[in-house]
């Protein structure tokens, strides 16, 4: 088995990753380490460091779990809207930045990637860089920030995050609904598009995900929350109940706040047996009929029980399987379906199995690794 440390400093870190360097000792972080390696464990990096109301940015190590960050933020009347809902709380702002993992309710705020201001990185020599800062003209130029955090660029440990915050809404209103049809589920979806109802976040699970988790399996169902002033939640929300009753949803639950529904499908995004491929496809609205329909047919005739779910209103699907590992056979079909549909594959899945990417891109992000990392020390 390999060796595991756990530093409670950026010093203690920024020691373990110099001595690596120096004797050309691979390290594996966010990753399984082989028997030669060391595997650094950031769970006990987990100070909020600062929350600074006034700029509304709040500092914090990469081991802090987003259910704790909301908790104290809250506290405070404010929120890091990633962190924002139940189905990350279990995850750590390292996780959320290195896997790349997309903001449940960038409907409404935007991408995850736009709520980090600046970063502290121990690069694999063990010098540290600072990125970004705490206001608006310390990220223009070159974002170097967004440049070290993207998924899986392994160019460095990042030990801070400087993290933009929001006031917490007045008000919210969930709701979660199931439909007998996937058409109607649809229909649905863009008749809310059209009308402008804009909710924090809208996510499905399809009939397969559900049978994975529990045996109590009514329809398709919809998850979604409206947030913001009192008087502009409660009437975009009765304007989804009513689309709903249009296209003969079931209303599973109406809530003044995030829901027990939501609560309990949080378990999508937690770590279990199940293997997850976290915003693995992205697809036009308009073509997502025609690829659930095809990756149903996939599962069918391989034998997989497997399901989608995600940001449908975006076109962001997510995979689970009940199996803990995946058929390649099968990621194989379903990436050529997805193709075939006009969407695209976002390649977490060749980053866990550690395919190397082609292309000019990846020959840049090659380049860019061998610069930073010389050695190729960091999850080698």
């Amino acid at each position: 088995m390999s060796q595991s440390v756990s530093p409670q400093s950026i010093e203690e870190l920024q020691h373990v990753v110099r001595t690596s360097f120096d004797t050309g000792r691979p390290i594996y972080v966010y990753r399984k380490g082989n028997n030669e390696g060391l595997t650094i464990d950031l769970s006990k990096l987990n100070k909020i460091i600062e929350i600074d109301a006034a700029n509304l940015v709040a500092t914090v190590n990469p081991g802090v779990k987003l259910g704790k960050l909301a908790e104290q933020l809250a506290e405070q009347g404010l929120r890091f809207i990633p962190a924002d809902t139940p189905f990350y709380h279990d995850k750590t702002i390292g996780q959320l930045f290195y896997e790349g993992c997309s903001n449940i309710s960038s409907l409404k705020y935007g991408y995850t990637k736009h709520f980090l201001m600046g970063s502290e990185i121990v690069l694999p020599t063990g010098e540290v860089l600072k990125t970004g800062g705490k206001t608006v003209k310390n990220v223009t130029g070159y974002d170097f920030t967004r440049f070290f955090n993207a998924p899986y660029t392994d160019y460095g440990i990042t030990a801070k995050f400087l993290l933009k915050l929001l006031p917490l809404p007045e008000t919210r209103k969930g709701l979660a609904a199931t439909f007998t049809e996937l058409e109607q589920l649809l229909a649905f979806v863009k008749d809310l598009k059209d009308s402008r109802v804009v909710p924090a976040y809208l996510l499905w699970s399809d009939l397969s995900v559900q049978s994975i988790f529990t045996a109590d399996v009514q329809g398709q169902l919809i998850m979604m929350e409206f947030d913001g002033l009192y008087e502009e939640a409660s009437e975009q929300s009765q304007s989804a109940i009513a689309l709903l009753e249009k296209h003969s949803g079931t209303i599973q639950e109406a809530s003044d706040g995030c829901g027990q529904t939501a609560i309990k499908w949080s378990m999508l995004y937690q770590p279990g047996d199940k293997y997850v491929l976290t915003d693995e496809f992205k697809i036009a609205f308009t073509r997502q009929e025609e690829f659930i329909k095809a990756f149903c047919a996939i599962s069918r005739n391989r034998c997989v029980q497997a399901g989608l779910f995600g940001q449908l209103a975006e076109g962001k699907l997510n995979i689970a399987l009940a199996a803990p590992e995946p058929e390649a056979g099968f990621i194989d079909a379903v990436t050529k379906a997805i193709t075939e549909a006009g969407g695209i594959s976002s390649g977490k899945y060749d980053r866990i199995t550690g395919k190397r990417g082609s292309g000019v891109l990846a020959e840049l992000e090659q380049r860019a690794k061998a610069a930073f990392d010389p050695k190729k020390i960091l999850n080698r």
